[in-house]
């Protein structure tokens, strides 16, 4: 019977389950972008995933190729998709995403709320300076931002949808539990779920359009 690897045990060392954690961390950014694809196909790529790991599942090469060829069918077809979430993002707003999502997966889940919540201030600036060209807005904080936007929304072009302002108004509370002093704990589940808002809003196609992004 011939064997993926000479030892089986190979499954079991760091050498190899590291590239499994890779993707991994690919399919929770995909979750971040909202890839329908990706959804739609999850389990079946945990459970190639699983599969690879377990020594009896790949003793023959063909199986373990096989896992191997469905994973990356999996990503091939979301491919598309990706692209055209990504497209939506500016390059400023993905260097800022890009270190909030580094963070997350780092376990530094205060910087993480700040980096994703800094990438929401940028798009707030630029949408309400879309809105109101003359106004000057650059020194004012993401709270005042916020507060500036919402007592005086008819000033702006009402450009940003009512369904965004809870979430800019929570996004903000964590901002400030992450960078000051308050004794609030932040923990993943925290950091992950504004990281998800924080996408939610910056992929908001129409948004993005008036903006200049798309």
């Amino acid at each position: 019977m011939e064997r993926t690897y000479d030892n089986p045990q190979y499954c079991y060392t760091p050498t190899y389950r590291e590239r499994f954690e890779i993707i991994k961390r690919i399919t929770e950014i995909s979750e971040m972008l909202g890839i329908k694809k990706l959804d739609r196909k999850k389990d079946k790529l945990v459970q190639n995933i699983i599969l690879l790991q377990d020594p009896k599942s790949i003793e023959q090469r063909k199986n373990f190729e096989n896992l191997i060829t469905e994973i990356a069918s999996i990503f091939g077809d979301t491919s598309k998709e990706v692209k055209d979430k990504i497209s939506l993002l500016s390059s400023d707003e993905l260097d800022r995403l890009n270190e909030a999502i580094h963070c997350l997966f780092e376990g530094c889940y205060y910087s993480a709320i700040a980096m994703s919540v800094s990438a929401i201030e940028f798009r707030l600036l630029s949408l309400m300076t879309y809105g109101n060209p003359e106004a000057k807005l650059e020194q004012l904080t993401l709270g005042q931002l916020i507060r500036e936007y919402l007592d005086n929304k008819e000033k702006y072009s009402n450009v940003i949808p009512k369904k965004h302002e809870p979430l800019l108004n929570h996004c903000n509370v964590y901002r400030i539990f992450s960078v000051h002093p308050k004794r609030e704990e932040i923990n993943k589940p925290i950091a992950n779920s504004i990281l998800n808002m924080t996408f939610m809003f910056l992929l908001d196609k129409n948004l993005a359009e008036k903006v200049g992004v798309i």
